[in-house]
């Protein structure tokens, strides 16, 4: 199957440790995979931990390459934000192209998840820099976040992964996008198998936007090639316009307890309470929970975790309420109906995201009414994010006109263990959802 290349795993000394630190010394271990890409020439493939991505000038020097860090944040730049199509246009369904532009990469992004890594497909080109070191252009990007569920049958936590932010460049040579056109992706998901097998994770899942025939066939092909098992989970995102959703009653009543350690913990065991059957959760355990929030609200101050108390001051609902507008902004292209309404309005670049939501349906309702105020008065935040899927006991109060409908799939290397998952959070409607909540990029 395909051709021999090598990617370079730059990892901690220490072996076995997932989690990395920005100015730890690294080492690099050269690992052979069978690729089925069509590119005939050399590409460097690297995996590099995402809080050591702003150290690339030593990494890139060492192999020959335009070191300049400036030089490779701005490829980066160029290849992250290319549209992504939730428009098929097979099927002419879909409303909506968007663009996202992450700010402060790569320490937004790696104040949610620490462990994870950065796949980097770099094409060498013959030109050299003044320093005599060959220039390249910037082919493939792809995340890897790790993270912990905790296994229904056993009790134990295990490592899966989420992938994310899978882009190949549109860089286009007579007419033909080059690397799209000679399989980057698949080269990209050899890498997402060896580093499977050499941290032992059996469970990994992704976000591929709308369902459509081409990225099926692709699936499926993979699948195959690989070895590898395959689901897929519609999910459906919903944005409401704050100034029309808002609530001043309500967003006068919300407390934030960000800073109250017991009403936190108290929080995070209601929010996995009637859901613990869900497939996969990121974080099954209090201190997995309390890492993240600390590392989002350093990067994200206005990033906080509000309640609406009861008449015992006891939490009645409450949320881990995102200002998802401190990470990205986002531009639509090209919507369609009634996105064509929130483009002209200009207010896409600031959005909130209210996740892990717990309390009885009405009081959450009440909840994000609540937040919607008081996002737009104090941080000019004008969009409100909710996804929800089959099962979601918040569904009727998340929908809007506002819709885009889209597709996650799991992959898995043991068929039997995942099957005996799928089996134990299997509902009585013979009904399987995949998280509790749409996993933090």
């Amino acid at each position: 199957m395909g051709k021999i290349r090598t990617f370079r795993y730059f990892r901690p000394l220490e072996r076995g440790r997932m989690d990395f630190h920005p100015g730890e010394s690294l080492r690099c271990d050269n690992i052979e995979i069978r690729a089925i890409d069509r590119f005939k020439e050399d590409l460097e493939v690297l995996v590099v931990p995402i809080r050591s991505l702003g150290r690339m000038e030593e990494v890139l020097a060492g192999l020959g390459l335009h070191g300049s860090q400036e030089f490779f944040e701005q490829q980066c730049r160029e290849v992250i934000s290319v549209p992504e199509k939730h428009f098929n246009e097979q099927t002419g369904k879909g409303l909506l192209t968007f663009r996202v532009y992450f700010r402060n990469l790569p320490s937004s992004l790696a104040s949610i998840n620490g462990r994870a890594v950065v796949v980097l497909c770099l094409h060498p080109l013959q030109e050299t820099d003044e320093a005599g070191r060959r220039n390249y252009r910037l082919a493939g990007y792809a995340h890897v976040n790790s993270f912990d569920y905790r296994d229904h049958s056993s009790g134990r936590l295990q490592p899966s992964y989420y992938y994310n932010l899978l882009r190949v460049s549109a860089y286009a040579e007579g007419g033909k996008a080059l690397y799209r056109q000679c399989g980057m992706f698949a080269t990209i998901f050899s890498v997402f198998d060896e580093l499977s097998k050499i941290n032992g994770v059996n469970v990994g899942y992704a976000n591929f936007g709308r369902d459509n025939r081409g990225m099926q066939r692709s699936m499926e092909t993979l699948s195959r090639l690989f070895n590898k098992g395959y689901d897929q989970f519609p999910v459906d995102s919903y944005i409401k316009i704050n100034r029309l959703f808002r609530s001043r009653r309500w967003g006068a009543q919300l407390v934030d307890i960000s800073d109250d350690d017991d009403l936190v913990r108290d929080f995070h065991k209601k929010s996995l309470e009637g859901r613990e059957r869900a497939l996969l959760h990121q974080y099954p355990t209090y201190d997995s929970f309390r890492e993240m929030f600390e590392r989002v609200r350093s990067y994200s101050n206005t990033s906080r975790i509000y309640m609406l108390p009861g008449e015992d001051g006891r939490i009645l609902a409450a949320a881990l309420a995102i200002n998802w507008g401190d990470y990205f902004d986002l531009t639509l292209e090209r919507p369609r109906g009634l996105f064509k309404l929130v483009a002209s309005m200009k207010i896409t670049d600031k959005i909130l995201w209210p996740i892990h939501s717990m309390g009885e349906a009405g009081d959450v309702a009440k909840l994000w009414k609540g937040l919607a105020y008081l996002y737009e008065k104090k941080h000019k935040v004008h969009l409100s994010l909710m996804m929800s899927q089959p099962g979601d006991p918040y569904a009727r109060h998340k929908r809007s006109v506002l819709r885009d409908p889209f597709v996650y799939f799991t992959m898995y290397s043991s068929a039997d263990e995942y099957r005996e998952l799928e089996s134990s959070c299997r509902m009585e409607d013979g009904r399987v959802s995949i998280f509790t909540e749409t996993p933090l990029t």
